[in-house]
């Protein structure tokens, strides 16, 4: 399964490196070279449930000592993973690149 460099618009990024881009990191085009992320609000949220999801049913799974709510817990987990792995892919700008200020 490839994904689609946002750079060169060729289908050259693994699924390890699209997986990589929802865990804050930056990879690079094996093509082009271009700089890519995921988009960073849409992993602001996801970061947010993941969270969530730990704090909530981890807490509650340790309390109750319930197999259910882990089980809960790693579905949930898993379900964010999937949903990370749909998360649109955004260009940057190479390091070296200073913005205009006129």
């Amino acid at each position: 399964m490839r994904f689609t460099c946002p750079h060169c618009r060729q289908p050259t990024l693994s699924l390890k490196q699209k997986y990589l881009s929802g865990k804050w990191l930056e990879i690079y085009c094996p093509t082009c070279g271009g700089r890519i992320c995921a988009q960073p609000i849409i992993l602001a949220v996801l970061s947010f449930f993941y969270t969530w999801d730990v704090m909530l049913f981890g807490y509650v799974a340790a309390a109750k000592q319930s197999w259910f709510y882990l089980g809960v817990l790693l579905g949930g987990w898993l379900l964010l993973d999937l949903l990370n792995l749909s998360c649109p892919l955004s260009r940057m700008r190479p390091k070296d690149a200073v913005p205009d200020r006129r």
